[in-house]
């Protein structure tokens, strides 16, 4: 025996032959498993019940699909029921949008008394903080102007002015409280 160094891969002898051929071994155990499983009746009965799962299937996602629509439907109903009341609101809302600019104004002019009356440090603070909702109000209208539309931006400018309000009673009325 010939005991030669090999230091590359392509020294390596290219057809050796198998010490035993294992396929008849294979072979034998695969025909054998079918024999005793059955496996020849398994892919035919599973293909007679694949369609009416499949059926199944189908129906349950279209029932759930329609109990779906049947609870969306009402909501959107009442939404385009809404959206389709004539025009004849926008008048009292103009209305009050004007009620509460006057409100607001006369309101001021109390607060700006008010203000005058506190100390220094006081004043600064308060003014900061009404300065903030201003700013505030003023960024969310000029945002509104860009998207009308956001409910999102509705709602902020609506919570926005009422905490002015409240800020602007509360100034106001902290002189009343004094005694």
């Amino acid at each position: 025996m010939n005991m030669r160094r090999i230091k590359r891969f392509d020294e390596l002898a290219q057809n050796v032959p198998p010490a035993r051929d294992l396929w008849p071994a294979i072979a034998a155990a695969i025909e054998a498993e079918k024999s005793v499983t059955g496996a020849a009746a398994g892919p035919q009965r599973r293909q007679r019940w694949l369609p009416a799962a499949g059926l199944a299937a189908a129906v349950t996602l279209v029932a759930i699909g329609v109990l779906i629509g049947r609870s969306v439907v009402p909501v959107r109903i009442a939404e385009t029921s809404i959206a389709r009341q004539p025009a004849t609101n926008l008048i009292p809302a103009a209305l009050r949008d004007a009620n509460y600019r006057k409100q607001r104004d006369v309101l001021l002019v109390e607060v700006q008394h008010q203000l005058e009356s506190m100390p220094a440090g006081e004043r600064a603070k308060v003014g900061a903080s009404l300065a903030t909702l201003r700013r505030s109000i003023g960024e969310i209208e000029a945002a509104l102007g860009r998207d009308p539309a956001n409910a999102l931006l509705q709602e902020l400018l609506v919570n926005s002015c009422q905490e002015e309000m409240r800020a602007l009673t509360a100034v106001r009325d902290s002189g009343n409280q004094e005694t």
